[in-house]
């Protein structure tokens, strides 16, 4: 639940784009063949009618029903893209994330410095622009 959120709120991927291969239409949208489709995953991740009204917090308790009950639309929940040209290394990304933190875990308590302030900025990725200032202690 705790990886889900943190990504959610900082996914990996900023941007999906996708080319429409022929004319299609969505709602009374018409997409011509050739148009480029860029989909700003954060805007989705963060939007309170998807997510409620906390959308903007970390909530890890979202996902205790797994991605289809955290929210009203779960196919808009995209880290890693989404259909067809899924990242391929989500699974492995993932079962990296799990073992990373179950390591840190086990032997360090770690909690974020009194200096550090909350700057997420998008540029080919969100990143912090102040970096992230961590005090580590050991078990």
């Amino acid at each position: 639940m705790v990886i889900h959120e943190a990504l959610r709120l900082y996914p990996p991927v900023a941007v999906v784009s996708r080319e429409a291969f022929k004319d299609m239409k969505f709602g009374n949208l018409d997409v011509p063949k050739g148009f480029n489709l860029w989909i700003m995953v954060l805007s989705l991740h963060i939007n309170p009618d998807i997510w409620g009204d906390d959308a903007y917090k970390f909530k890890p308790e979202r996902f205790a029903n797994g991605i289809t009950g955290s929210c009203k639309f779960p196919h808009v929940y995209m880290p890693f893209g989404v259909g067809p040209r899924v990242c391929l290394g989500q699974n492995l990304a993932i079962i990296e994330l799990k073992m990373l933190i179950a390591l840190i875990l086990s032997k360090f308590t770690f909690s974020l410095s009194p200096h550090y302030i909350h700057s997420p900025t998008l540029r080919l990725l969100i990143e912090p622009e102040h970096g992230v200032n961590i005090l580590v202690k050991k078990l």
